[in-house]
């Protein structure tokens, strides 16, 4: 068992730099995945790396500056 086993990481900005690079520790360390960013190419990147690995994630678009936007 891993040490994020049956946990859920909600990694904002995780579409690229230091987000993206949290979102695939996290799932490294057993953790499912839920990226958000704002940019669906982006986190869609992500979220297959993080697949690739046989990790678990999900991509979300949304602005967390404007919350009208989703």
């Amino acid at each position: 068992m891993t040490r994020l086993s049956n946990m859920v990481a909600v990694v904002t900005g995780g579409g690229r730099g230091i987000g993206r690079e949290i979102a695939l520790q996290q799932a490294r360390e057993g953790a499912k995945v839920a990226v958000l960013g704002r940019t669906m190419t982006e986190i869609e990147e992500t979220v297959s790396l993080i697949e690739g690995g046989g990790g678990k994630a999900i991509a979300v678009s949304t602005d967390l500056i404007d919350l009208a936007a989703g």
